[in-house]
């Protein structure tokens, strides 16, 4: 889709637009990339340019000892396509971290050549002066949405004087921060702009244009402003009660969580990551010391202990991110980070964070006025303070606690829900919706490293829509036993995928016996359990004859018990065309999540799409093409009358088929009865007649 026409609606001005010339001493088409992995090869870094736009060639620097240096080079073919791969690159990591990038610089040959023959020394690399670059650098606050190409940017300011960068700052999840960074030439040009784009108009809206400064200066002028506030309401407020520890009920969970977070160390550290990015469009892209900075990142110890001034806070909104809530807790004082808590097995989001302040003054001013959590509502209320309100929610704020108290907490008040509730979670969920995040993989994840980027928009697509459908209508529910399988092969068929399924389950249970794979929880085994005995009843007793029963053995169903795939004439069987998805249910619930942890993100292999074929088969299915495909498997949306309507069939078969076996017992007890009457009258005149001769 193409870009919205941005208007811009700008106060008159007289002066002539400067022309903004082109820099020959920079390379178009080749990038300049550094923090690269150390394992990394020429070929892995040539694929991960080569999904957004064609690479002509990437090479990795190697020192003497043929080690990375952490730093290399791709040419595109195209101007665009190297604008393309900058923007991209900055939102994809590569085997697990996020890639700077920049536009190289031509390497000037002829100077070099000409030095090495006079003999001359080669000049010794002059800093770059980051004072004086620094004071062209403007920042755009009030952006609009809408606004989403740099180069419309560029346009706007060139009216003021050459611009050498524009930069528009984006969240994890790929929206806007609403402010973006323009780089000015000449530090002239960043001042006249400043003064004449007051009522400058993007899109419509009007957006406030300052010269930009340092985040340790922002923040310096921030703490003294906070102070004073600080002071003031700290002294008119008495001293809180101490709260009692029973209130983390959660910390124990969210702390054994957020160790993750805590031992990363690059997410506490990365508050001037926008400055960062900002400083890379500045720099020369020339190699340098540079890229010792990313081994010293990595280097980083490991933070595994308890911040003296940190706070541990409940309901937020699970699409919260570090950005905002820094953002919002920076009225209470200086922020040194706000870390939300990840569930380290979905890589979704539980609902609660930790924040930890800079200033002792900051930490007890969050906590003096922190509302009361109310166990029956969290509506707001007229006596809660607006800095205790996030996204229309009230906070539920309390100091943290070291991890042996909280994990004593947990335990005690794991016991106290279990006895308000009485039952589990998912026996109040009627319509099983906690099954909605089986099969999702998250940006953040392990699974989403082997998952292409196109595969994983298609994921998350299909996840919103199967909310928006839900959402909608309250008959619809999520199966327990039946799966929807998308992204399959068209050449393959229903044996062939009834195949698949019985193998990833024997497949499943393969690899939790070899420890490759964490087992089902008992939790999980128990709801199959009950769901089993909900739907066929109580297990009827076992057949005194051996011969009975293993005639009812024989009778059993195997696990996969009914499967269909969609083809695009609706009727026509298997010599129609897939239409690339299909279904398959299950025997239990236990198969299903077996089949469905096997398979989801699995890539069919062409053995697997050809199985049970013929020859002839075999060849209409190379026609078709076997290419490989990484299945997306969820649990199936089922209407609630059309699955009772199903049941009442399946009842009324069954009860036919009984009415009928014993039809068919009772006929033949009277065949029995009568041969047995008959064969006992014919016995006595038998008997007579030989008497008589």
């Amino acid at each position: 889709m193409s870009e919205p026409h941005t208007q811009i609606e700008a106060p008159v001005s007289t002066t002539p637009p400067a022309e903004a010339p082109q820099d020959d001493t920079l390379d178009r088409r080749t990038i300049f990339v550094r923090a690269i992995p150390e394992k990394a090869t020429n070929d892995e870094l040539s694929e991960y340019f080569s999904q957004f736009v064609p690479v002509r060639h990437a090479v990795i620097v190697y020192d003497d000892d043929k080690k990375s240096r952490g730093f290399g080079f791709v040419s595109f073919t195209e101007d665009d396509d190297t604008l393309t791969a900058l923007v991209e690159a900055k939102k994809h990591k590569f085997q697990g971290r996020f890639l700077r990038v920049d536009i190289a610089k031509r390497r000037d040959r002829k100077a070099q050549k000409a030095r090495a023959e006079s003999g001359e020394a080669q000049p010794a690399k002059q800093k770059a002066e980051p004072v004086e670059k620094r004071k062209a650098r403007l920042i755009v606050r009030n952006l609009p949405w809408t606004c989403k190409d740099a180069d419309k940017l560029k346009k706007v300011f060139l009216r003021y004087g050459a611009v050498h960068d524009a930069y528009i700052p984006t969240k994890k999840n790929g929206l806007m921060k609403g402010f973006a960074f323009i780089v000015m030439k000449k530090n002239h040009a960043a001042e006249r702009a400043v003064k004449e784009c007051v009522g400058l108009k993007i899109d419509g809206r009007e957006v406030a244009v300052d010269l930009a400064v340092e985040k340790s200066e922002w923040e310096k002028a921030q703490e003294l402003e906070l102070k004073t506030t600080a002071r003031e309401r700290i002294a008119a407020v008495a001293p809180a009660e101490k709260k009692d520890k029973s209130e983390n009920d959660d910390d124990s969970e969210d702390l054994k969580e957020d160790s993750k977070n805590d031992d990363s160390g690059s997410e506490s550290e990365a508050e001037d990551e926008d400055f960062d990015k900002l400083n890379e469009m500045n720099s020369d892209a020339e190699v340098s010391e540079d890229e010792d900075e990313d081994e010293d990142a990595e280097n980083r110890e490991k933070q595994n202990k308890q911040e003296a001034f940190s706070v541990f806070v409940r309901n937020i909104p699970y699409d919260a991110d570090s950005e905002s809530l820094t953002e919002h807790f920076s009225q209470f004082g200086p922020v040194k980070y706000a870390l939300p808590v990840i569930d380290r097995v979905t890589g979704l989001a539980k609902g609660s964070a930790f924040v930890a302040f800079k200033t002792a003054e900051a930490y007890e001013l969050c906590l003096a006025d922190a509302p009361v959590a109310s166990a029956t509502s969290m509506l707001i209320s007229d006596d809660v303070a607006p800095e205790y309100v996030y996204q229309g929610r009230i906070l539920s704020i309390a100091s943290t606690v070291d991890r042996s108290s909280a994990l004593r907490l947990a335990e005690r008040n794991s016991e106290k829900r279990n006895l308000v509730y009485g039952k589990d979670a998912a026996d109040r969920d009627r319509r099983n919706l906690y099954l909605l995040n089986e099969g999702r993989i998250t940006e953040n994840s392990k699974l989403a490293e082997s998952v292409l980027r196109l595969d994983m928009e298609i994921r998350e697509k299909s996840y919103k829509m199967r909310v928006q459908q839900l959402n909608k209508n309250p008959g619809l529910h999520l199966s327990l036993t039946r799966l929807a399988v998308r992204n399959l092969p068209r050449a393959m068929t229903s044996k062939a995928l009834k195949a698949l399924g019985r193998k990833a389950v024997v497949e499943f249970a393969t690899e939790v016996k070899n420890g490759l794979r964490q087992p089902l929880s008992k939790e999980e085994v128990n709801r199959s359990i009950k769901y089993k005995q909900e739907v066929e009843g109580e297990k009827p007793a076992k057949p005194e004859n051996p011969e009975d029963r293993e005639k009812k053995n024989n009778k059993k169903m195997g696990v996969v018990r009914q499967l269909k795939i969609i083809m695009e004439v609706k009727g026509s069987g298997e010599t129609g065309r897939s239409r690339g998805y299909g279904f398959i249910e299950f025997r239990d619930h236990k198969a299903a999540l077996m089949g469905l942890r096997w398979l989801n993100a699995h890539e069919v292999t062409t053995a697997e799409i050809t199985e049970g074929m013929t020859e002839k088969e075999q060849k209409l299915a190379a026609m078709e093409g076997v290419n490989k495909r990484k299945l997306i498997v969820e649990f199936a949306i089922e209407n609630a009358k059309v699955v009772k309507r199903r049941k009442e069939l399946v009842m009324v078969a069954r009860h036919g088929k009984r009415k009928r076996d014993e039809d068919e017992q009772e006929g033949e007890t009277e065949d029995a009865d009568a041969k047995k009457a008959e064969k006992e009258k014919g016995a006595p005149e038998k008997g007579k007649h030989e008497q008589g001769s």
